[in-house]
């Protein structure tokens, strides 16, 4: 008899070991109700039997009819507070209270409590039909606590599908107005191979984050790799502290929407891996990288400690004071623990003074956030109350701030060489070092426990923190790297785009016909930036703002900032100075602002920030930067650690980095945003041999490339074309087709023709071609940040790409959840808006310029110079006589055209102007070939474009009216 691989046989295996373990198996036709969602008999029978005198008070009042009154009041208690809500703190009706859930007790001081506990019921029903029709959609496995159900499974087996195509199930096939779904705390989409879990469900908008333990799952002898979910997530000890200790709603202050949240793999395993070995006296050292939502961790386990009995049923933790240099974690640690601790003033705030935080750690309070500043009195204070045990939580052993005796000694001094202020800026500020020297004296105390959280921990951090093992190596309690954290989607890869200014100058020297960046002048420049300080600043100046301006200012919607990180608080000064000059001069849409401690003398003037940034008294460096026009922040030791900014998309680099410094200063970029898929780093300073040792002790692998070369896109484009399953010509009629905006059939049946030939490749080229594809891809993106692309076909190679890697086979595991949407190409944007309509193939050539008199022409040009000159000054644009003879083309064509024409001649113009979109997105469109230069600035910057159209538009009627 062969083995049995289906999908139905995993199903069974992971209900027989529920059964095997507490759990009741119940029927989805015969148990539970469509209408209110629940196993109405498991509810009632759990509180008939643990709560008889709460019954009979109710069934008093409501008589015969105390089971519909029952369920029509539970159902609207669920509906207006949730799930969650009631399972905590129950509900009451007609003076009775009624318990749905019993969580476990944490200490032995009242046995009533653990009877209470096991009297819960945990079910697992199967294929239940959740919508309330006949032979409605099915889910694969429901787990109802009391008869309320708590998450969902869909399961997929790898032999036939893959984890991918459970949540694409979810996106699909599950209507996220169902009530199953909006009662359900979590919902996995889960694999023999591996697990993804969301905790709402939105459609296709739905976002599933990575359940497993590391990037892959380990072995398990005899068991399926995702054997941990119901070996021990589902099982009934630790499902219940989920319930009591973990799940929160989460509500958002801007759009006020509630959002369950539901512990990550790592979150889950660190807080009760500590936990299970917290004792006073020991420290611990949590490794958790940028991106593993470390807030969440720190808020779990604050509120565990304070909650950790010993077998004397003694608190392990008298306290549990918390300390960060970073403002928001305090609301964010207040929120998320009110929000899984009913009782009031378990959290703590110290915002005013010592005295307060004295008053605190006198009166015992349960748990205290402070800040670093507070750190060493808290030191001092706990030493003299030995009775009393403390955990101390330390979040981020470093600081945005600057070291306090170094910047008093900078504040009075007078710098007045560029080299002098490099040495003295140079001075060691972290204040990790100043933590770890105030913590030195203590660290043997018996009664406090430090559990420090750092994505980068030095070599003196863990030796302090870290555990030791039987080598008498030092390494961290737990640890979530940046390596799993990149590839899982929670932060962006920073080196996957990083260049040295040579490597920089290497490619841009490649482009043909650039006077710009001719070799020899670039040659010029880099000797200069070595012979003469000031000079340089000023050339450095004028590329970064060029670049900014033409590439990263148009990445995340159009909403990039970037960073420079400069050498000393005078090189800030000094670029400050040159980059408002040189954008006054060229006339760029943009500010910058300027970030330093203390004052700079310089020339026999004085410089701060408050002077320099010109901000209102109400406005912050930080609140200002998310704001136009302000796109460019120029650093001198602060915001090098700490600065969270999603839009922070480049990051410019004029100052020495090496080791931590290196790790986390170019860190600031890689937060992720909604349409923010990459990152890039210029680096003027450092070899890319330096920056990657730096990395490597916080990423597992070698991953930093030296630049890329253009030339390799034609290499790809022919390895890709080598394979044989579509030609230039497919690509040629589907760009054709997507330009024109034809319907999806069309697009779905030229792509589908490509997969029928991919699939019957063999699994190897299988693989070797969406490498290819996915290379062409990211090197395509990341070079057209750096210069303007000539050859058309690359671009339309590239918007075919985009759309036939969504349709072909996942091979082995899915994407990171934040890859999984669309991203559109910045710097070539075709975006299709109502009845535009491109055409690539260009139809008819361009037409000539129309033959007026002489009179009207001189007007001509000199209106479409006014125009030039206006966009010019608008936007901040570099548009040429030449390109005006462009539009004057463009204008001529439109005038030639004899359907627009015939519409202006029978509509008002108000009529016409609905439509005109058509008409003139096909004349631009017709750019892509001969001016791919003016194409790209009209398309990628959406006000331009619609600024043109209008002039166009009202120059279009003037000629109309002459004719």
């Amino acid at each position: 008899m062969s083995t049995d691989t289906t999908e139905k046989q995993f199903q069974n295996d992971i209900i027989n070991h529920l059964e095997s373990t507490g759990y009741v198996r119940r029927n989805s036709i015969r148990n539970y109700n469509k209408a209110t969602c629940l196993d109405p008999e498991l509810t009632l029978q759990f509180v008939m039997s643990t709560q008889p005198d709460e019954w009979d008070k109710f069934k008093r009042v409501y008589g015969e009819k105390a089971e519909e009154k029952f369920f029509y009041r539970l159902v609207n208690e669920i509906d207006n507070k949730g799930t969650i809500h009631v399972l905590r703190n129950g509900f009451r009706d007609a003076g009775a209270y009624f318990d749905i859930f019993y969580p476990q007790p944490n200490n032995n001081r009242n046995p009533d409590l653990f009877d209470k506990f096991s009297s819960n019921i945990f079910s697992v029903i199967d294929e239940l039909e959740y919508q309330d029709r006949e032979s409605g959609n099915r889910i694969d496995l429901v787990i109802f606590i009391n008869g309320l159900p708590i998450l969902t499974i869909e399961l997929k087996d790898s032999f036939s599908q893959g984890v991918e195509n459970a949540m694409k199930q979810y996106k699909e096939d599950r209507d996220p107005r169902e009530k199953l779904f909006q009662r359900c705390l979590v919902h996995f989409a889960m694999s023999d191979q591996k697990i993804y879990m969301a905790t709402k469900l939105a459609g296709s908008q739905t976002r599933f984050l990575p359940f497993n333990k590391g990037l892959e799952n380990p072995e398990v002898r005899r068991d399926y790799k995702t054997c941990y979910l119901y070996n021990d997530i589902l099982q009934v000890n630790k499902l219940s502290k989920l319930i009591s200790n973990f799940i929160y709603i989460e509500t958002d202050e801007k759009t006020k929407k509630e959002t369950p949240i539901f512990p990550r793999y790592h979150q889950l395993d660190c807080v009760n891996l500590l936990l299970a070995d917290c004792k006073p006296g020991k420290n611990y050292l949590i490794e958790h990288s940028a991106g593993s939502g470390k807030s969440k961790t720190i808020a779990w386990l604050a509120h565990g400690l304070i909650k950790k009995f010993n077998p004397c049923d003694e608190r392990v933790y008298d306290m549990v004071i918390v300390v960060s240099d970073r403002k928001v974690i305090d609301k964010q640690l207040q929120e998320q623990v009110k929000a899984i601790e009913k009782r009031r003033g378990t959290v703590e705030v110290i915002d005013k003074d010592s005295k307060q935080l004295g008053e605190a750690l006198q009166t015992g309070s349960n748990i205290v956030v402070t800040t670093l500043h507070k750190f060493p009195f808290i030191l001092e204070e706990v030493r003299d109350m030995e009775l009393r045990n403390y955990a101390v939580i330390i979040d981020e052993a470093h600081s945005s701030q600057t070291g306090t005796l170094s910047r008093k000694m900078k504040q009075i001094l007078t710098t007045n060489s560029l080299e002098e202020a490099e040495l003295l800026d140079d001075v060691d500020d972290d204040v990790e070092e100043e933590l770890l020297r105030e913590i030195e004296s203590f660290r043997n105390l018996q009664n406090i426990s430090f559990f420090a959280f750092t994505a980068t921990p030095k070599g003196k951090t863990l030796e302090m923190f870290g555990t030791m093992n039987k080598y008498g190596e030092f390494w961290p309690f737990h640890k979530y790297t940046m390596e799993q954290a990149i590839k899982e989607g929670f932060i962006l890869d920073v080196l996957k785009y990083y260049l040295t200014y040579q490597t920089y100058f290497n490619l841009v020297k490649t482009i043909e016909d650039d006077p710009e960046f001719e070799e020899r002048k670039a040659k010029r420049v880099l000797r200069k930036f070595v012979e003469e300080h000031r000079h340089a600043i000023r050339l450095k100046t004028e590329i970064m703002v060029d670049h900014f301006m033409n590439s990263t200012r148009n990445k995340i919607k159009g909403q990039a900032r970037a960073m420079l990180v400069t050498r000393s608080r005078l090189h800030a000064v000094l670029y400050k100075q040159e980059f408002d000059k040189y954008i006054k001069k060229s006339g760029y849409p943009i500010k910058t602002l300027v970030a330093f401690t203390g004052e700079v003398k310089h020339d026999e003037k004085s410089y701060t920030e408050n002077s320099m940034n010109d901000l209102p008294k109400n406005k912050t460096i930080e609140n200002a930067f998310v704001e136009d026009p302000y796109r460019i922040l120029i650093v001198a030791n602060k915001y090098q650690t700490g600065f969270d900014q999603p839009l922070l998309h480049t990051m410019y680099v004029d100052k020495s980095l090496n080791g931590v410094a290196a790790v986390q200063t170019l860190s600031r970029v890689n937060r992720i945003a909604d349409k923010k898929s990459d990152t890039l780093i210029l680096d003027f300073a450092n070899e890319t041999d330096t920056i990657l040792k730096s990395f490597e002790p916080y990423y597992k692998a070698t991953y930093l490339e030296e630049g890329t070369d253009p030339h390799k896109l034609y290499e790809l484009q022919d390895k890709l074309l080598d394979y044989r399953i579509f030609d230039m010509g497919e690509v040629d009629e589907f760009v054709n087709a997507y330009m024109k905006g034809s319907q999806q059939p069309e697009l779905h049946y030229i792509l589908d023709q490509v997969k029928k030939e991919f699939i019957v490749l063999e699994d190897e080229s299988q693989v070797g071609f969406k490498k290819a594809l996915r290379r062409y891809q990211n090197i395509y993106s990341f070079l057209s940040q750096l210069m303007p692309f000539s050859d058309v076909n690359l671009e339309k190679l590239f918007i075919f790409n985009k759309y036939l890697i969504k349709k072909l086979p996942t091979i082995n595991g899915p994407l990171p959840f934040s890859v999984l949407e669309d991203v559109d190409m910045d710097s070539y944007k075709v975006v299709d808006k109502g009845e535009a309509y491109f055409d690539l193939n260009g139809g008819e050539g361009l037409k000539p310029p129309s033959s007026g008199d002489t009179g009207f022409r001189e007007e001509e040009k000199a209106r479409l110079s006014q125009i030039i000159h206006d966009l010019n000054d608008a936007f901040g644009t570099d548009f040429t006589d030449d390109d005006r003879v462009f539009l004057e083309r463009v204008k001529d064509n439109l005038l030639g055209n004899e359907e627009l024409v015939k519409k202006m001649e029978h509509n008002s113009p108000e009529n016409v102007r609905a439509v005109f979109d058509k008409y003139f997105n096909q004349e631009m469109t017709g750019l892509l070939k001969s001016n791919m230069d003016f194409y790209k600035r009209v398309v990628d910057n959406e006000k331009l474009r619609d600024k043109l159209k209008v002039a166009l538009f009202d120059l279009l009627y003037e000629g109309f009216e002459k004719k």
